[in-house]
């Protein structure tokens, strides 16, 4: 991959992981923020995050992660040295801030027990079949998505015969349908990936195909794109259906066509990548910076400018109000991540015993169903 392209792919994920903190941040409470047209595409980010994903991780699986073991300890070490400490954070920031002011949270934080969640959500179960909030950490619901459209991924690549067939069909039966109803948008970005045909194209139509999200996102905010697409849906399943049993999927058809406008921007970002090398070079340094700690930005923003919220707001005049709340929130983010995706080799050894374990069970596994799928 071109130097260029690289860092455009870290500058697109840092402006997604940026776009969902402003998004909450001025969605949220008593912040003193409010929606405009450049802090309204919360979950449109998540759809860029997603064909993200599938573009950069048959990348990844590629060139540095030959072998199921290699792409299973890359992931989950990345997965896993931000998604649990965040949790425990959010458990944490949520105890405080509903001791300071508990009206804060009202809708925002569900009843029950928060540790049997947190625990749904440790081993990614929270969005399969049932969505299962994490306490006020709704940005949680993707990671569940993308952590099954990997597993999917990595038996669809890795694994041959029948060991293809029984390791695709559980994990499409665990992940369940509303995270398949999305997979097709990671798809996307492993088709931007793969494909050619961009690398014929004269530089002006590769340019009009790089910038075109932007016009897309600005009808989308124009004409209500994804509202209008999700009572389309409402209005064929019924509400309760949609709100309730479509959870974060409700929203596919505007996803879709968002998917396609960003796999169609990252297939010309490959022929474009000198020009993308020259135009960002100057950034190298903060892009690099910020992506570094973007997972931890997104995983932990929501219950951050809570807490600081509770804390805070106040104490705190109205002309000052909002941008302190996000000061700290972010101060509070690049310290997490100093211990989190920072230090996330530190967890390399544990995931390597877990997945060599794990692999010796489903080896055994799978011998033994193979006679019966075979008389099946």
């Amino acid at each position: 991959m071109h130097r260029g392209q690289s860092l455009y792919l870290d500058f697109l994920r840092l402006i997604a992981a940026l776009e969902v903190f402003a998004y909450h941040l001025c969605g949220l409470p008593n912040t003193g923020l409010h929606r405009a047209m450049w802090n309204d595409f919360g979950h449109d980010a998540v759809t860029i995050f997603f064909v993200l994903s599938g573009f950069v991780i048959p990348y990844a699986a590629r060139s540095r992660e030959p072998d199921p073991r290699g792409f299973a300890i890359a992931r989950l070490t990345r997965i896993y040295s931000v998604a649990i400490p965040c949790l425990a954070l959010t458990y944490v920031f949520d105890r405080i801030g509903h001791g300071v002011d508990p009206a804060l949270y009202t809708g925002l934080s569900p009843t029950g027990s928060p540790l049997l969640r947190l625990g749904i959500g440790a081993v990614m179960l929270n969005e399969t079949w049932v969505s299962v909030q994490m306490l006020s950490n709704t940005p949680y619901w993707s990671i569940s998505y993308e952590f099954w459209y990997y597993v999917i991924f990595a038996a669809l690549f890795y694994l041959r015969g029948r060991q293809r067939v029984i390791g695709t069909f559980v994990a499409a039966l665990i992940a369940g349908p509303f995270i398949l109803l999305l997979f097709p948008i990671w798809l996307l970005g492993w088709l931007a990936y793969r494909e050619r045909l961009t690398a014929s194209w004269p530089v002006w139509l590769l340019w009009m195909a790089f910038v075109q999200p932007v016009v897309v996102l600005a009808c989308f905010y124009q004409f209500g794109v994804q509202r209008l697409g999700g009572q389309l849906l409402e209005s064929a399943l019924g509400h309760e259906v949609w709100w309730r049993h479509l959870a974060w999927s409700r929203y596919v058809l505007s996803d879709t066509l968002l998917g396609f406008s960003i796999a169609l921007n990252l297939a010309a970002s490959k022929s474009l990548s000198p020009s993308l090398d020259w135009v960002l070079h100057r950034f190298r340094t903060p892009i690099p910076w910020g992506v570094a700690r973007s997972f931890t930005l997104y995983l932990l923003h929501q219950p951050a400018i809570l807490v600081v919220t509770a804390l805070l707001s106040t104490r705190l005049p109205p002309n000052v109000r909002g941008i302190t709340i996000a000061a700290v929130a972010l101060a509070i983010v690049a310290i997490v991540s100093q211990f989190t995706e920072l230090r996330r080799n530190a967890l390399k050894p544990l995931v390597e015993w877990a997945i060599d374990l794990l692999w010796s069970w489903w080896t055994t596994a799978t011998r033994k169903l193979g006679p019966v799928v075979a008389r099946g």
